[in-house]
């Protein structure tokens, strides 16, 4: 199947690229990259495609038009007219050298270029947001979880009072690190030692020998952060 004929596909049965992705438990990203012809579409995926869009009974059991909710939820829930607006610290991938080479310092973060954003949650005391620009390739694997390459992440910063309890792994997918010699990564939480704080980090990627797992130190941290929300390079 070729990128063309997928995007006919798609467009034959009335689908976005948003909801065509979600149907086949794909990114965005790696529909894009499918029907623009970047990446070949694996003979398994092909074939998954057209049993996906035989099954009538598949589309009448999806709700196209509903919007999903790319926020976690943290906190009490409050009244929509009452949603905090939290300001955002952005960072893109240029010039983040600077950060860590002071370890992230709040006189350089408060130097960022900001912007505002509604949180449908009350946040953590404390938490700081960031908007960042993803680099690389580790965290992406064509999953709707992935984070591919020039995406822009949401994250909210854990307070260090909860490092050692409450990273709560289980139920986030990817964080974002502040690590004072690795710079800014995002990764999954592969293992924590809570008594010696050591954490094993993961990538999405499948390739283990380009993408090794490793370990940090939380005392090598200036921030740990929950990855809230994606915002695709397409």
């Amino acid at each position: 199947m070729t990128g063309l004929e997928l995007r006919a596909l798609r467009k034959k049965y009335g689908l976005s690229r948003i909801n065509f992705a979600d149907l086949l438990n794909i990114s965005v990203h790696t529909l894009d990259s499918w029907e623009g012809g970047k990446r070949n579409i694996p003979d398994l995926k092909a074939e998954m495609i057209q049993v996906k869009l035989n099954q009538q009974d598949t589309f009448n059991d999806v709700n196209l038009m509903a919007p999903k909710n790319q926020f976690k939820p943290e906190g009490k829930l409050i009244n929509e007219e009452e949603y905090p607006i939290k300001e955002v610290y952005i960072i893109p991938v240029k010039g983040r050298g600077g950060l860590s080479n002071v370890y992230f310092a709040d006189e350089a973060i408060k130097k960022l270029e900001t912007e505002k954003l509604q949180v449908k949650q009350m946040p953590s005391n404390g938490s700081k947001y960031f908007k960042i620009e993803v680099e690389g390739i580790s965290m992406d694997d064509g999953s709707k979880k992935s984070l591919a390459e020039g995406d822009w992440a949401y994250c909210r910063s854990i307070p260090k009072i909860y490092w050692n309890s409450k990273l709560h792994s289980h139920k986030w997918d990817i964080f974002c690190f502040f690590h004072n010699e690795r710079g800014i990564i995002f990764k999954k939480i592969k293992a924590q030692d809570v008594d010696n704080g050591i954490l094993t980090l993961s990538s999405l990627h499948p390739d283990k020998k380009q993408f090794p797992d490793f370990k940090i130190k939380l005392s090598e941290c200036s921030y740990i952060c929950n990855v809230i929300k994606v915002l695709s390079e397409f």
